[in-house]
């Protein structure tokens, strides 16, 4: 059973990602980017490009982990990152069910007003 109890870190992968990657595929694309002790006990979220499916890795003591979870109406309000960002246990429920957690850190595009 999974116990985020003891979840060290929670990241929120900022690219979106073929959603047919497997946990192999994933396992690759943590590790290419974080050391096996970052990994152990912290969740890692990913995106659809169409923002209705999220996949969830988790890797503990005992194995690893990979949850799916698909809106069938509606989208996740997946942030538009620039990096990957961590998140507190309480967002990771809200973005879960569908809710803005996080504010966007892409520079927004220039309003210009005319006279």
């Amino acid at each position: 059973m999974i116990d985020f109890r003891n979840c060290k870190n929670i990241y929120v992968y900022s690219e979106f990602i073929d959603m047919r990657f497997g946990i192999k595929k994933l396992q690759f694309l943590v590790g290419v980017n974080f050391t096996n002790s970052e990994i152990r006990n912290s969740v890692f979220i990913f995106c659809s490009s169409k923002e209705n499916q999220i996949k969830i890795y988790y890797e503990d003591d005992y194995g690893s982990w990979l949850l799916q979870n698909k809106l069938h109406d509606g989208k996740f309000k997946w942030p538009k990152l620039t990096n990957n960002k961590t998140i507190t246990k309480q967002q990771l429920i809200g973005l879960c069910k569908g809710l803005e957690v996080i504010e966007s850190d892409r520079p927004q595009a220039k309003e210009y007003s005319y006279y």
